[in-house]
């Protein structure tokens, strides 16, 4: 099999409620509603895939309409399904309501089927796991799950904490993951400690360091991307950016973009900023996934809003 990213975690059904004004709260808005594939491991495989990268996804879905919907969809973007089972019962949804201006203001999933991937799912995909150049995992595997990924998969593994709740799970075996992509509140999750300022950001990567990690990116939204590493690098980088039209899909772009990069061969300069570039594709399409998302259109934004 030619090289390969490995990615095992959610993948489910979004779907995507904005409002046409300004939210009033416990009544019916109009709006616009969108469905489409989703899951943030599922999605993170669907930018590199559309980067030119290949793709093995390990997840798991239900015997239904979306479950369909997710293996027919993952295989027409070359995306491989070798490791996608399917199991009784609904596949995985999410449903976020965004305001006006593209902001979530709400959100709520039904993921109780990626809780039944458990240590014997992640066992009996080990050898599809270590036969990747990379594995990117998110925090939604069960704790067992998780642990036994950590401490048996031989290849550089790849973490988004995906949410406060989840990032918990991740404590016991964190420092045996390579690279992570928290958000602020993530991070101060992950590192026990308030994140105030600068300085706080600069001493929470560095406790979360010590564990063995050997890179942090802590996406700060329209603040850019902070990043620390365990040789002592500390970069910054900000955007200029104001045509979101969507901000649900940034993480997992970013994530791409620092996968690519990084096997690409670039230093931390241009990982940062191919990251962040492709952090701006995503928002700067009405869907999670943009389907413009390409190297070219990566370096461009770079090129025009990465400072």
């Amino acid at each position: 099999m030619q090289p390969y990213i490995a990615g095992i975690g959610g993948a489910n059904v979004d779907i995507h409620g904005q409002s046409l004004s300004p939210i009033i709260m416990r009544d019916s808005n109009p709006g616009r509603l969108h469905l489409s594939m989703g899951g943030v491991t599922r999605n993170i495989l669907d930018n590199l895939a559309r980067l030119g990268q290949r793709c093995q996804l390990i997840s798991a879905v239900g015997e239904d309409a979306y479950g369909h919907m997710l293996r027919t969809g993952c295989e027409q973007l070359g995306i491989g399904t070798q490791g996608l089972v399917t199991r009784p019962g609904a596949s995985s949804t999410y449903i976020s309501i965004m305001d006006s201006a593209g902001d979530m203001l709400v959100a709520m999933s039904d993921m109780r089927i990626l809780k039944d991937m458990d240590q014997q799912f992640v066992a009996d995909h080990l050898e599809l796991l270590n036969g990747a150049e990379a594995v990117v995992c998110d925090a939604n595997l069960s704790p067992a799950a998780m642990e036994y990924l950590a401490t048996h998969c031989t290849r550089p593994l790849y973490l988004d904490p995906v949410s406060t709740t989840w990032a918990k799970s991740v404590l016991p075996v964190l420092g045996r993951f390579h690279t992570i992509k928290p958000n602020r509140l993530e991070m101060e999750i992950l590192a026990d400690m308030p994140i105030t300022s600068e300085k706080d950001l600069e001493t929470a990567c560095k406790k979360v360091l010590a564990l063995g990690v050997k890179r942090i990116f802590v996406s700060l939204g329209a603040d850019g991307i902070f990043y620390s590493s365990a040789t002592g690098s500390i970069h910054r980088r900000s955007r200029q950016f104001d045509r979101m039209e969507n901000a649900t899909g940034a993480g997992d772009a970013t994530m791409a973009g620092i996968l690519y990069a990084t096997l690409q061969g670039m230093d931390e300069n241009d990982v940062l900023d191919f990251a962040l570039g492709a952090g701006l594709v995503a928002i700067s399409g009405a869907d999670t996934i943009n389907p413009a998302m390409s190297v070219e259109s990566i370096n461009n934004m770079i090129k025009e809003y990465v400072k």
